[in-house]
């Protein structure tokens, strides 16, 4: 596949599992072998490089790639987040056995290019599913729909979107907030969607430069890691 129509459609299809809890938009990156390329970029984000002096800047991003993968995200969060809202809400436990199944064999998918008897990738792999279950046992008991802690919120999620595995949205749902951005989207509610995107934002600028690192000096075991928190993802969405 051409790799501008590998990001074009991967964009679509990383949009509309950000929207759907349980799946990671960068485990969908991961499948279509644009995970790294959109981790460098994003790690590549500094003021100095984003001044209208620097010649290199469409280099330095990649925009014949980046632009055409965000708008295709931004249409794809923008037309479907009513229908996988009405899908969530109405049709719970077949959507989410489906999700569950999905992530299971993404997670398979990605096992194949891994040292599976390294005992540091095991370990690692290990660590994922436990952090996992550990995050599923949260509960918080109250949301504050105000300005800073939307801010929090967007942070906390937009980091999770970068990490493949347990999903943005999922960690939406865990911090009660997944609804109440769903509808925003679906409604353009400015009020919560800016302080939520300021967040994001502030997410995108720090946590791509640390993934980067450990990516570059650790790809294997942060790989074994991915897949753990990718599986038993997965499994906790069928068991319930």
């Amino acid at each position: 596949m051409n790799e501008k129509i590998r990001f074009i459609v991967s964009g679509f299809f990383v949009g509309l599992a950000e929207l759907i809890p349980g799946i990671s938009g960068s485990t969908v990156a991961l499948i279509f072998n644009v995970y790294e390329k959109l981790i460098r970029v994003f790690a590549n984000i500094s003021i100095k490089k984003l001044s209208p002096s620097n010649i290199d800047f469409k280099k330095d991003f990649e925009l014949n790639l980046l632009i055409p993968f965000i708008l295709s995200m931004i249409i794809s969060v923008v037309f479907f987040s009513r229908l996988i809202l009405f899908l969530y809400t109405a049709h719970t436990e077949v959507f989410e056995l489906f999700l569950g199944l999905t992530m299971i064999f993404a997670s398979l998918y990605l096992i194949k290019d891994l040292s599976i008897f390294n005992y540091k990738n095991i370990l690692f792999f290990i660590l994922g599913i436990f952090i996992t279950f550990i995050l599923s046992f949260i509960d918080f008991n109250s949301v504050k729909i105000e300005f800073f802690p939307l801010i929090v919120y967007g942070f906390i999620a937009f980091s999770f979107f970068l990490i493949p595995g347990i999903s943005g949205s999922a960690i939406m749902l865990v911090l009660g907030i997944y609804v109440y951005i769903i509808e925003a989207v679906a409604s353009i509610n400015l009020y919560i969607l800016i302080p939520f995107g300021l967040g994001c934002l502030t997410s995108l600028l720090l946590m791509p430069k640390v993934i980067n690192y450990l990516y570059n000096a650790y790809k294997e075991i942060l790989l074994s890691f991915f897949v753990g928190l990718i599986i038993s993802s997965g499994t906790i969405l069928i068991c319930g």
